[in-house]
């Protein structure tokens, strides 16, 4: 029998609420009770629907952070071991830690127990759920025994429908982008470190939130909201200044150490002199980055915490880097992004819509690609694609239900105003598919109002 289908995304469940009562700095998703009741409504009309999550439905990048800075080796995260540790914290089982989301989950569980199907979608902050015992861990806090729906996990790309049109293909999108793919559509997630561990693949926007958004988020809540980030600098420079110098040193650092081959043992000790920041200034392949840098160093109050943010690399790793040892990326080139929308200044490319309309050609049966990952969400019916052969496609996507920016015309933001939640807002936005009699389906983007 054909079925609803609600597709979200990019939920980002992280550590939760900490033991004293107050929300972990880290964490992005505040929806439980919605989410919870949007799932008891839509899981209880009679007949049977099935949920796709399209990727990032759970936040392992934020979920004890000091588990991405203890990795050997840039190219690779987290252990097994690791990540069910991040996965305990997640569901509400380590509540000396953090409280996680057991709501979510118990409704979840509820969801099931009514009949209903759930189809979970990796994307590039919960690819931790590729290991076997991680999903094993989910699997058992999400499904009934004996439950009639499915519970099933995907690696990259899920397709509704059985008709010879009308099918919905979904995926979360990541791989689109240059800084957050895996490749391989996910088939090879896994690598082994110089010690014969095995360990997930990590990609440049994570290592990104590992050593620079993590440690800038707990000052700022409010950093990553925000996109382009030299944009976001230019604002802090003028209102926040010394809290921009840590940053700018993080991203410097990221930047100039990050393609560097894993250090071995004596480096510290042949190096005896600690750059200076001119020498680092010069250094960076990133035009915008130096011009800005260039102007505040003088100022000694800047530059004391813009050398101490750099220098906590280590003389041994600057030393390097400054002598050309490794690849350096631009925040351009890089393209840097947790997955938000470009709220400062325009919004980003064609890369997703384009790769909507490659899938489309591909597959005549496809009348639609739903994504997720840049939070913004789109209607596909608003803006069609109009085919090579002549058909008509559409690119949905299907946004998220964390606070963002409200995206008010025309409007540029002060530093104050970024710093203040009144600004922000939640869209808890889904696609809805509706069977159309033929065993494909129409699709539509809904916001969810409780």
């Amino acid at each position: 029998m054909e079925r609803l289908v609600y597709v979200v995304s990019d939920l980002h469940l992280g550590p939760g609420w900490l033991p004293n009562g107050e929300p972990d700095p880290l964490e992005d998703f505040s929806a439980d009770a919605d989410f919870a009741r949007f799932l008891d409504t839509i899981g209880t009309t009679g007949s049977p629907v099935e949920l796709v999550i399209a990727g990032d439905f759970l936040e392992y990048c934020q979920t004890l952070p000091e588990i991405g800075l203890a990795s050997p080796e840039d190219h690779l995260g987290s252990t097994e071991a690791e990540s069910l540790r991040r996965t305990d914290v997640i569901l509400g089982q380590a509540p000396a830690i953090a409280s996680g989301h057991p709501e979510v989950f118990a409704a979840l569980r509820r969801f099931m127990v009514e009949g209903n199907s759930i189809t979970i979608i990796a994307g590039n902050h919960d690819v931790d759920l590729l290991w076997p015992g991680v999903w094993a861990r989910i699997f058992d806090a999400i499904y009934p025994p004996g439950a009639a729906g499915d519970l099933r996990r995907v690696r990259y790309a899920y397709t509704v429908g059985e008709g010879p049109r009308g099918r919905v293909y979904i995926e979360h999108g990541h791989e689109h982008d240059r800084a957050n793919r895996f490749g391989e559509r996910m088939e090879h997630p896994f690598g082994v470190d110089r010690m014969g561990v095995r360990r997930l693949k990590r990609c440049w926007g994570t290592l990104f939130v590992d050593k620079v958004y993590n440690q800038l988020e707990r000052e700022r809540w409010f950093i990553d909201n925000v996109k382009p980030i030299l944009r976001v600098v230019k604002l802090g420079l003028r209102h926040d200044p010394i809290f921009t110098a840590t940053a700018l040193g993080l991203v410097a650092r990221f930047l100039l150490t990050s393609g560097l081959p894993p250090l071995l043992g004596g480096v510290e000790a042949e190096v005896g002199v600690t750059p200076d920041a001119e020498a680092i200034v010069a250094a960076l392949a990133d035009p915008d980055l130096r011009e800005v840098l260039a102007m505040r160093i003088a100022e000694p109050a800047f530059r004391e915490e813009f050398e101490c943010a750099v220098c906590g690399a280590g003389t041994g790793e600057l030393a390097l880097a400054l002598s050309g040892a490794a690849p350096q990326l631009t925040l351009d080139g890089a393209d840097i992004t947790t997955g938000g929308e470009v709220v400062l200044g325009g919004r980003g490319g064609d890369a997703f819509r384009n790769a909507a309309q490659a899938v489309l050609e591909e597959d005549p049966r496809i009348c639609a690609v739903v994504m997720g990952h840049t939070h913004g969400p789109l209607d596909g019916l608003a803006d069609p694609l109009v085919l090579s052969d002549g058909r008509t496609g559409y690119y949905f996507n299907s946004g998220t239900w964390t606070l963002h920016l409200k995206d008010e015309q025309g409007r540029n933001y002060t530093w104050a105003e970024i710093a203040d939640e009144a600004n922000y807002t939640a869209t808890h936005n889904y696609v809805l598919l509706e069977p159309d009699g033929h065993g494909g389906y129409r699709p539509r983007l809904g916001e969810w109002k409780a």
